[in-house]
């Protein structure tokens, strides 16, 4: 299942919306839920209050699905929090927002997956090396990597590599001539942080 930043970002301030406990010491550092009426939660210090799910019927596939992925987002910011490079990363991410953790910015980081723009493959040619073919590509977090993959109309391998990132647009050069340049196919591969792989492919 696809999630968009603006999905991941709703999702959040939903949560957000959720009533808070304030100075009641009744509540307070609860966590869990009372007799399928109310779920408590602890965000940042916070005791949050929200009405207990109704789940009459079974799951669908769709929402296994999200709740697999959930579970998978879940395990991976356990992990990031265990990683120092990783916990310092998320937690200087969060620092710029308002009421999330560094747990929550890396399950968010896990959920979005990179979206590919655009491929201009306007200055290639294939007539040989240096010709430049230019992605963008964007993430809730941050693309580690782009790399491209031309192959032939006849579906021959002609070359592949990373692209470089150069003043927010990833850009691939070049190395073989294409001599059937009309068909050729263009695939670019992106991958984010967490690992998270989207492709995106044009022909000529």
């Amino acid at each position: 299942m696809r999630f968009t930043k603006k999905k991941i970002l709703c999702n959040f301030l939903n949560f957000k919306k959720m009533a808070e406990s304030k100075n009641n010491i009744v509540t307070a550092g609860l966590s869990g839920q009372v007799a399928k009426l109310l779920v408590f939660r602890q965000v940042n210090g916070r005791t949050i209050v929200a009405k207990y799910p109704n789940r009459k019927s079974g799951f669908t596939e769709k929402q296994k699905s999200h709740h697999d992925k959930f579970a998978k987002g879940a395990l991976y910011a356990k992990t990031a929090m265990e990683n120092s490079s990783l916990k310092k990363f998320y937690t200087e991410e969060a620092a710029k927002r308002t009421g999330v953790s560094a747990r929550n910015m890396a399950l968010a980081d896990f959920l979005g997956v990179p979206v590919i723009d655009s491929i201009d493959t306007s200055a290639y040619k294939g007539a040989g090396s240096d010709e430049k073919i230019v992605v963008m590509v964007h993430d809730f977090m941050k693309v580690v990597s782009v790399k491209v993959k031309i192959t032939g109309s006849n579906d021959a391998l002609i070359e592949e590599g990373a692209a470089t990132q150069k003043e927010g647009q990833w850009v691939y050069t070049t190395s073989s001539a294409n001599s059937t340049l009309s068909g050729s196919k263009i695939t670019v591969t992106a991958t984010d942080r967490p690992g998270n792989v989207s492709t995106k492919e044009v022909t000529l």
